[in-house]
């Protein structure tokens, strides 16, 4: 029995060996920070909004929706950086390119400060929603750390003109606050291309299905004061007794859907379902900010970033309509899914030029 006792204790010790290398020199189990199953930490991302701040109930707050459902789910530290005015552009998107490894810049407005700061920065990757980055001559420049979000309000601004033609169309019989007058209104903050394109849909699809309708296009000049698009309203419904209100001009744009509500006419909101404003909004022609944010964020982590990424459109449920009000008669919804089909078809092409 002696005998037996060292080649036992040899067989013990190569036993509790080979658990201690396990232990000590095994795998471990990888700890998944980016939802992609790896131990590489996520990359930092920066949201750097326009003027009209994250509590605009439209455009950049919809980003901000967008952005905190990626970091929500990939865990990287949180940015954000608000402008108070065009000057802060430059400022901001510097701050967040020497702190992060991915900047989104929120409008139009700043794609020429986006062009310098991004030049500056090679190494570091941006977005911009609604434009490529400008030169000062206003030419885009193909940058390949850029991604331009575009998106083709257009076909959203169609439908919200449907809504407002064919309303117009059925006459007061079926929508009791029409004015009788047959003239609906919209209002934009500054005249740029996705303001300008919303607008374009708007009118080309109201008279498609009204061809006697009146469309009035007014500019506020701003994005962020209310007052003023609640004047521009005013006066639209007053003066040239519009029945339906399409605010397209941000937070500013509240004011305009303020003024309906107080006229007792109708009102379409834009770029997020708006109905929440108050009770004169019947439907709200959106796109998608939030889910271009939230999968460019996406795609950057997980190695996928790209400097020509595909436009936002109905195809792709990127622009649509939102919040159709029980107010709308029954008639219209065939209407417009009428020419969601088309579009989506190409049946129909929606331009994107403001008729003046």
């Amino acid at each position: 029995m002696r005998k037996s006792g060292a080649p036992s204790l040899l067989i013990s010790l190569f036993v509790l060996c080979g658990v201690l290398l396990s232990a000590c020199g095994g795998s471990t189990p990888s700890t998944n920070t980016n939802g992609g199953g790896s131990t590489t930490a996520p990359k930092s991302v920066t949201l750097v909004t326009d003027i009209g701040g994250l509590n605009d109930q439209s455009f950049n707050q919809s980003a901000n929706v967008g952005y905190m459902k990626a970091q929500g789910e990939l865990k990287f530290r949180r940015q954000v950086i608000e402008s108070k005015s065009q000057n802060d552009y430059v400022s901001n998107l510097t701050r967040a390119a020497q702190t992060s490894d991915m900047v989104i810049g929120v409008g139009f407005l700043m794609a020429t400060a986006m062009d310098q700061v991004a030049k500056a920065n090679p190494t570091k990757s941006f977005a911009l929603i609604d434009s490529c980055a400008t030169d000062a001559k206003g030419n885009c420049d193909s940058l390949k750390n850029v991604a331009p979000l575009f998106f083709k309000e257009q076909q959203a601004g169609c439908l919200a003109g449907v809504v407002a033609g064919q309303m117009e169309k059925l006459g007061k019989a079926k929508s009791s606050k029409l004015l009788g007058n047959n003239t609906i209104a919209a209002i934009g903050g500054l005249a740029i291309p996705p303001v300008d394109h919303y607008i374009a849909g708007y009118q080309y699809c109201a008279k498609k299905v009204d061809p006697a309708v009146t469309v009035k296009v007014n500019y506020s000049q701003s994005f962020d004061n209310t007052a003023k698009c609640q004047d521009i309203a005013n006066n639209q419904i007053s003066t040239a007794k519009a029945d339906v209100i399409f605010q397209v001009a941000g937070g500013c744009g509240v004011g305009a859907l303020q003024a309906a509500k107080a006229k007792g006419v109708y009102s379409i909101g834009v770029d997020s379902d708006q109905s929440h404003v108050n009770d004169s909004v019947i439907a709200s022609a959106i796109k998608r900010v939030d889910q271009a944010v939230y999968l460019t964020v996406k795609d950057f982590e997980a190695g996928k970033f790209s400097a020509t990424p595909a436009p936002f459109d109905l195809t792709n449920d990127g622009v649509g309509l939102a919040g159709l009000s029980a107010t709308v008669p029954a008639e219209v919804k065939p209407v417009v899914d009428k020419y969601i089909a088309d579009i989506k078809s190409g049946a129909i092409t929606v331009p994107d030029a403001v008729q003046k």
